[in-house]
């Protein structure tokens, strides 16, 4: 009996953990996809899928692309790369000509 119920509580702990990493990745990354376009500046701002680096180094990379809002650029289409800091929130932005990547899903 005693083991049935260690192994039930390891197996809710586990489920429990599994779902709010879920919760947690998900509000990460829509952290990321609205600070990134902001920090952008493009109009109409596309977010690419979060490419994730080693925990040690603690910022994610994703490339956005959209419309330059500047009269002067006519419209032209732009790609940025955004480097976002986890711990801070941060958002490092520089452009990315002819860089591709899909759009976050």
């Amino acid at each position: 009996m005693r083991l049935s119920l260690l192994t039930l509580t390891i197996l809710m702990t586990a489920t429990a953990v599994d779902a709010s990493t879920d919760d947690a990745w998900a509000k990460l990354n829509l952290t990321v996809a609205k600070t990134c376009a902001a920090a952008s500046g493009l109009k109409h701002a596309h977010v690419s899928e979060i490419v994730q680096f080693d925990d040690t180094l603690g910022k994610v990379a994703t490339l956005v692309s959209g419309v330059f809002p500047q009269k002067a650029l006519k419209g032209a289409h732009g790609k940025m790369l955004c480097i976002f800091d986890k711990a801070s929130g941060k958002a490092w932005i520089d452009e990315a000509k002819g860089w591709s990547a899909p759009d976050l899903r």
